[in-house]
């Protein structure tokens, strides 16, 4: 086994003797994000690149994280960044096992978005009806080892939690994470191509 590290984030991860991880233009690595922890990959795999803003949640910085399709070579995976509360009602597919956008609050900034982005024809900043939501970001306390003596207090953290193979009660309570304080909430999706 090797061990390797994560200087941003003070990780440490293991991977079998000849595992390369995937590392970006900077020099961190990227993840696939499985409930609430960030697993790297090996360099290679495949997926959809997508840059989300994560850390603390007074300073937060891009990182990569790798999303594979679910439903298949003809679906887009997007990136859309809503305020809270969003105005999203999700509703659990029990058949597929996913999370999917059911509906709009009525006035909401997702509606809004959704109603421009169907008049220019331009849906990739915008949520559907019907997307599978694969991850959102969402707010932890990150508990320091000092924390943990009573020296340091915890630190409000942006994570990108995975919500591919989770629980319903678990996907609800990550998108509830989270004040309005820590700015907006990024949502990974998914949809068939039309």
């Amino acid at each position: 086994m090797q061990v390797f590290d994560d200087p941003a984030t003070g990780v440490y991860f293991q991977s079998p003797n000849g595992t390369v991880p995937e590392r970006d233009r900077k020099g961190e690595l990227a993840f696939r994000p499985v409930s609430f922890t960030p697993w790297p990959v090996e360099a290679g795999t495949p997926g959809e690149r997508l840059r989300i803003d994560v850390g603390p949640a007074s300073s937060t910085s891009p990182r990569t994280f790798v999303f594979d399709r679910s439903l298949g070579a003809s679906s887009d995976i997007v990136k859309v960044s809503l305020p809270r509360p969003m105005g999203l009602v999700f509703e659990e597919d029990k058949a597929r096992g996913q999370v999917v956008v059911a509906d709009f609050v009525q006035g909401s900034q997702a509606e809004k978005l959704s109603k421009v982005a169907k008049l220019n024809q331009s849906s990739r900043t915008a949520p559907q009806i019907g997307d599978v939501l694969r991850g959102c970001t969402c707010t932890n306390l990150v508990y320091p080892t000092k924390s943990l003596l009573g020296v340091q207090a915890p630190v409000r953290t942006i994570v990108m939690y995975g919500a591919d193979n989770q629980r319903w009660p678990k996907v609800i309570a990550a998108l509830k994470a989270g004040a309005r304080s820590d700015g907006d909430v990024t949502l990974v999706l998914e949809r068939q191509k039309t």
